[in-house]
Parts: structure tokens; sequence; C-alpha cells
């Protein structure tokens, strides 16, 4: 990590604290490995959603995978999660919904608001499937996040966080609304403030 970057943490005072405890994380480093999670294995999990806005169903569908170790299908649990008011395919699912699908399938679901990243790469590290709402224009035009009305619309699986390089920490997504969305990385500044959007809400999941 270079001495410049840790300088310039320094100066950075409330706005790290608004980013999610970046300190916390890179204070983290050295007591980790370079790459946090399994993104290899989660990856297989990966494709792209069908429906406009079935992302969240989707998402869950991976962890399912994941977890259970069998395979689902988006139709089947897009039809489930309609069938008992969590997945309206005009609006997608509301936020606090996220996760209803794997705890009714006897999986164990915390539901927070205002994670940092530092907890984020405890929750990889744990083994933990996580799923974040975001902002999936603010991850291509990160600048776009201080721009008035913005807020999440989308969600993402977080399979990995690489910091082989610390002065490019990579976030590694399985990424249901795009077509090279297959564990693709984000640098941090595009993935924090699309995270940010939606008030860093993140759902965790683990088998009980």
């Amino acid at each position: 990590m270079s001495l410049e970057f840790m300088e310039d943490l320094e100066n950075v005072g409330e706005a790290t604290e608004k980013l999610g405890g970046i300190r916390d994380f890179f204070e983290g480093l050295l007591k980790k490995d370079y790459i946090v999670g399994d993104p290899e294995a989660d990856m297989e999990s990966w494709h792209m959603q069908d429906g406009d806005v079935s992302c969240a169903v989707v998402c869950q569908e991976f962890v399912a995978e994941e977890l259970l170790d069998r395979e689902f299908t988006e139709a089947e649990f897009c039809a489930y999660a309609e069938e008992h008011g969590w997945y309206d395919p005009e609006t997608g699912t509301a936020p606090n919904d996220v996760g209803n699908i794997l705890e009714s399938f006897g999986l164990d679901v915390e539901r927070k608001q205002g994670v940092t990243l530092s907890e984020l790469s405890d929750m990889l590290e744990r083994g933990k499937k996580v799923i974040c709402g975001v902002n999936n224009e603010v991850l291509v035009h990160p600048e776009w996040a201080e721009m008035p009305g913005v807020s999440a619309n989308h969600a993402v699986q977080v399979i990995g966080i690489d910091s082989t390089n610390p002065d490019d920490i990579r976030i590694i997504l399985n990424d249901p609304g795009v077509p090279d969305g297959r564990g693709i990385s984000h640098s941090l500044n595009e993935f924090m403030s699309a995270w940010a959007t939606g008030g860093n809400y993140t759902v965790s999941v683990e088998k009980e």
C-alpha cells in the first residue's frame, strides 16, 4: 500500500466513514488473504436475468444453488416469490423482502443497513453469501452518485474482494443485469459509490 494513499486516508475524516469504514478494511488487509470470498466457485451459479426487474430474485437463486448444492431456475423462483407477495414482475422486490425465499428454505438471513467495507469483508471471510443493493448506472459512472434523486435500483451478489494490488482493490460481483456479469469486477470507488446509493444495504446468508 503506497505511503501517498495512507496519507490521503489521514485527510479523509468523515468521508471515510461515509464510504463504509474503508480505514478499518485497509488496517485488516495484513490479517487476511489477498482474495476474500470464493469467487471462482460462486461464478458457476451466475446467469443473466431474464426479467427486467428480477435481479434480487436471481441473486437469491445464485445463493440457494451455492449453499444448498442444487440447481434452480429463475422462472420457478420468480413464480414462488410472486405467489408469496415477495416479487412483482412490474416493480421487482422490496429491499426488506430480499432473502425471504432463502429463509423459507431454512437458510439464516440477516438484513442490515449501513454495512461497512470491513464488515462486508468479514462476511465473505466467514463463508457467508452476500447480496447488496446498488445503483447499476453508478457502478459504471460513480460520479453520478451525487446527482439528485439517485438511489439503489439493482441487486448484485458480492462474491469476493481482491486486494492483490492494494492500490487497486477490486470488488468481484455476480451481476445478473449485464451480459458480462459473471465474476465482473469493479474498482473500490465504483462499488462503494453505487452501494452508498442504497445506504450500504446488505443481505447476508448462511446455513444455520
